[in-house]
């Protein structure tokens, strides 16, 4: 009586823990999901063409003859509404090169040190760019990292359980067992038959044409 009574009670937690945890990741869960999907298929939702724009313009030359990278960068940031973080900064010979990077956005600058003429090249992604971007990690900051990794704890916990609240369903555990047997066997199959896929860009090359002969 005493183990049932704490199965009880931990399947009750459970309940509760998986329900509440999943209302609370839910627009985690559907966004990483959902991205699964758009990763896969980057090329369908146009997310690896950007819209380039370039063009010229200028800064004030005093910061840039002193050296001073934070009032460059600031100066780039409220001239052409950069809204990126920095993710280079290199001092050449004769310009500044510097990058900035956000999960929609890329720009890309050269202040010639000599007038502080500025040369930028600013791409564009979509939305679907966006969110992949953001399943990634990539250009989005340490504080939505930390999003990420509070997300797959969330998942592995409403995984985890999800299976201890079918464990308490007698009537319903075949039929589990079954899907979950099914499921692990596709996911291994599919890893040890076709993992790694085809090699890409190795077709073979054409024949060579046969000469025709033209005679004398």
């Amino acid at each position: 009586m005493h183990k049932k009574r704490l199965w009880t009670q931990f399947i009750g937690w459970s309940r509760t823990i998986h329900i509440y945890l999943t209302m609370m990741g839910l627009l985690a869960m559907v966004l990483f999901g959902a991205t699964g999907y758009t990763i896969n298929h980057e090329d369908w939702f146009g997310a690896t063409h950007p819209v380039v724009v370039e063009f010229q313009g200028s800064i004030a030359k005093d910061p840039v003859t002193k050296g001073d990278r934070l009032a460059v960068v600031e100066q780039l940031r409220a001239n052409y509404r950069i809204t990126g973080a920095v993710t280079a900064y290199d001092d050449l010979d004769d310009e500044l090169s510097i990058a900035f990077k956000e999960p929609g956005q890329i720009w890309e600058i050269r202040v010639a040190k000599a007038t502080a003429k500025v040369d930028v090249h600013h791409e564009t992604f979509n939305f679907a760019a966006l969110v992949n971007n953001l399943h990634r990690g990539r250009y989005a900051g340490e504080s939505w990292r930390w999003v990420i990794d509070v997300s797959a704890l969330l998942i592995v916990l409403a995984c985890v359980t999800g299976f201890f609240l079918w464990l308490a369903l007698p009537r319903r555990r075949r039929a589990g067992i079954a899907f979950l047997a099914v499921g692990t066997l596709i996911t291994l199959g599919v890893i040890y038959l076709f993992v790694p896929g085809a090699d890409w860009g190795l077709e073979p090359p054409p024949p060579p044409k046969s000469a025709v002969s033209t005679g004398n």
